[in-house]
């Protein structure tokens, strides 16, 4: 598998860098999506340190090796990031048009904050129990990796592989499931807003006034 080149590690990083400014002069839908890539690159590191020393080669053989690159930390950090920078943009941004197109009351990050933790916090749970899951079963139905491939890796790695593979795949289900549902959330509470705010009723006119008049 050829080797990342230098601009597939540095375009992901200036594209955020880029979010991050336009999100700090204020712009509302780059502040979600600095959110969405602040939450999705800060889980994606903390699973993929585990990833790293479960099976590293799951990073070095399987995924495009990147140049130099053989510690543990440092993988989980460098393909913490890759994997999950552009799934934050796409989550944070949809999120913010989703909060301010139209005429409805808008949403702001602020109130995002705590639905995409709730998001991040279920595909933690859900790669948890995946791993677990897997790894049982693995050994209790005597499950092999393809040959060919196992011959990529130590056999000690083996089980790790398919554990890592799998709760890479389910995070990835959840998390595209979940931003839906946090799209749809957002639009919903707009909907609600703007159905508590009810026009104030026209002054009637008292007797006197009418006298007045």
């Amino acid at each position: 598998m050829e080797p990342l080149a230098w601009y597939q590690i540095a375009a992901p990083v200036v594209a955020c860098l880029v979010v991050d400014v336009f999100a700090a002069v204020g712009h509302t839908r780059f502040r979600f999506a600095a959110l969405g890539i602040t939450a999705g690159v800060g889980y994606g590191i903390l699973q993929d340190q585990v990833s790293a020393r479960l099976c590293p080669e799951y990073f070095t053989v399987f995924h495009p090796p990147v140049p130099g690159l053989i510690d543990p930390t440092l993988l989980g950090m460098t393909w913490g990031f890759l994997g999950t920078w552009w799934a934050g943009l796409l989550l944070g941004y949809i999120a913010g048009l989703i909060a301010t197109l139209g005429s409805l009351p808008e949403f702001t990050p602020r109130e995002a904050i705590r639905p995409v933790l709730i998001l991040v916090a279920s595909i933690a749970v859900a790669v948890m129990v995946t791993g677990v899951t897997v790894w049982r079963h693995v050994e209790m139905f005597g499950v092999s990796i393809d040959p060919e491939l196992g011959k990529m890796l130590p056999p000690q790695r083996h089980r790790a592989l398919l554990v890592v593979a799998c709760y890479h795949f389910v995070g990835y289900a959840v998390a595209f499931g979940g931003s839906v549902a946090l799209w749809a959330w957002i639009w919903r509470e707009r909907i609600k807003r703007a159905l508590l705010i009810r026009p104030e009723p026209y002054p009637q006119n008292t007797p006197q006034q009418a006298d007045t008049a």
